[in-house]
């Protein structure tokens, strides 16, 4: 899944980009002239910070006056019913206080996509390969992939990443929660099972030597080809 998260509040950027990274998710963060960006729109859902109800209303107006209509959370440092309603009515489809758990805000996240208008929203796709995070399921050319947590977080990351070289340990402290020791051991056991569990679809894993990690756009034609 793609998020973009509109925040100036560095703690809370931090925080949300490591929750959601954990859940095998890629955090875009930008400021609010972001919003006017046309990259905004291939997120699959946005986030916008604000310190209270009243801030967030205003920004989550602009957001769908200039067309945004895919799913918009807003988190408000200082919120009351009032302003959760308000906020509601200038369209955003859920708010939440700033402070909530982690595990809140991931499956609130996961629900506003599940309720998207927008089929398919929030599953990603990269080749042959299909990964659902509301399900937290896999699939290569249509045949369910069993994956264990520490897989589908893998996966589900590059993917999010594709084509960009994700380092070792950005994969061991950001996607596993892990502390990177310069071991890069466990990295390549996850991915070797996992290469090894996606078939011919595993060639789109290209290591990088001496840099990470990467899915191709190369490897994604190999393994069509492989299974036409």
């Amino acid at each position: 899944m793609k998020i973009l998260l509109m925040s100036k509040d560095r703690q809370f950027c931090d925080r949300t980009r490591l929750a959601f990274a954990r859940e095998g998710s890629a955090v875009r963060i930008a400021d609010r002239q972001g919003i006017w960006s046309r990259a905004a729109l291939t997120d699959d859902v946005m986030l916008l910070h604000s310190a209270n109800a009243a801030s967030a209303a205003r920004w989550c107006r602009l957001v769908r006056r200039v067309h945004r209509v895919g799913p918009l959370v807003a988190c408000c440092d200082t919120l009351d019913s009032a302003g959760v309603a308000a906020v509601l009515d200038a369209g955003a489809d859920d708010v939440v206080p700033a402070a909530v758990p982690d595990a809140e805000l991931l499956a609130r996240v996961r629900a506003v996509c599940r309720r998207s208008p927008n089929a398919g929203a929030g599953r990603q796709r990269f080749g042959s390969i299909i990964v659902d995070p509301g399900s937290r399921g896999a699939s290569v050319n249509g045949h369910l992939v069993p994956l264990r947590r520490a897989e589908f977080r893998l996966l589900s990351y590059l993917l999010a990443n594709a084509d960009r070289i994700v380092g070792a340990r950005e994969l061991i402290e950001d996607v596993l929660g892990g502390k990177h020791t310069g071991d890069n051991a466990l990295i390549r056991v996850h991915l070797s099972q996992l290469r090894r569990k996606l078939g011919a679809a595993g060639t789109a894993i290209e290591t990088v030597r001496g840099q990470g990690y990467r899915l191709t756009s190369a490897g994604a034609e190999v393994m069509l080809m492989k299974s036409a």
